[in-house]
C-alpha cells in the first residue's frame, strides 16, 4: 500500500501558507482559505516575528508604509510562500522559513531578509549551495553546471563536496531527496 502525504492543516490545526496564482492562501482545519480570513491569533504570531527583527520591519515598511496587514501578508508570502509538507505554524510556533520558487528571486532588494534559504543543522545554505543542489538534480554534467554558474571546476567540486558532506550524502539520488525535502525542486 502506498503512503499518502497530507499537507499540514488538512487534518490538524497547524497552518500551511502558500501562494496560488499570486494569491496568498492558507490551510487550517482541513480548509483552504484566503489570507484575509486568517484568525487574529495567527496574525499575532506573524507580527511578533516581524517585530523581533529590525531589518525585517524596515524592509516591510519600505514596501508597505501605510498598512500593517499588507506588511504581515508580504512577510508571510516571502517567508512561507511554498506549499510543502512542513507546517509553517505548528502548536503556535512559527517555523524558521522555507525556500520556494519566488518569481522575484534575484531581483528583490530585500532578498535574504524577508525570505530565507534553507537551514540544516544550524547552517544556512547560500544561494550558490541552492543553485548547485538544484542543477545537480538535472541531467547536466558537472562541467555544464560549473560553466552555467561561471565557476572554475575546482571551485565547483569544492562547493559540491561541501554540500555532500553537510548532508552526509554520497549519491546524486540522496542529494535529490534532500532537494525534495527542502522544496528546492
Amino acid at each position: 500500500m502506498k503512503a499518502v502525504k497530507v499537507y499540514p492543516g488538512m487534518m490538524c490545526n497547524s497552518v500551511e501558507f502558500f501562494v496560488h496564482k499570486n494569491d496568498l492562501k492558507f490551510i487550517q482545519h482541513g480548509t483552504v482559505k484566503d489570507f484575509p480570513e486568517l484568525p487574529f491569533a495567527t496574525i499575532a504570531i506573524l507580527q511578533e516575528e516581524i517585530n523581533s527583527n529590525q531589518d525585517v520591519k524596515l524592509a516591510l515598511h519600505q514596501m508597505h508604509p501605510d498598512s500593517e496587514i499588507k506588511r504581515t501578508e508580504q512577510f508571510t508570502r516571502c517567508r512561507f510562500g511554498g506549499l510543502d509538507f512542513s507546517a509553517d505554524i505548528n502548536n503556535n510556533k512559527l517555523q524558521d522559513g522555507e525556500y520556494w520558487p519566488c518569481p522575484n528571486h534575484g531581483n528583490c532588494p530585500h532578498e535574504g531578509v524577508l525570505c530565507k534559504l534553507p537551514l540544516y543543522n544550524n547552517i544556512r545554505l547560500t544561494k550558490t549551495d541552492v543553485q548547485i543542489m538544484q542543477l545537480s538534480c538535472t541531467e547536466k554534467t558537472n562541467e555544464v553546471i560549473a560553466e552555467e554558474m561561471n565557476l572554475p571546476m575546482g571551485s565547483f567540486h569544492k562547493a559540491k563536496k561541501y554540500i555532500h558532506e553537510l548532508f552526509g550524502v554520497q549519491t546524486k539520488q540522496s542529494l535529490v531527496q534532500m532537494c525534495v525535502f527542502f522544496n528546492l525542486i
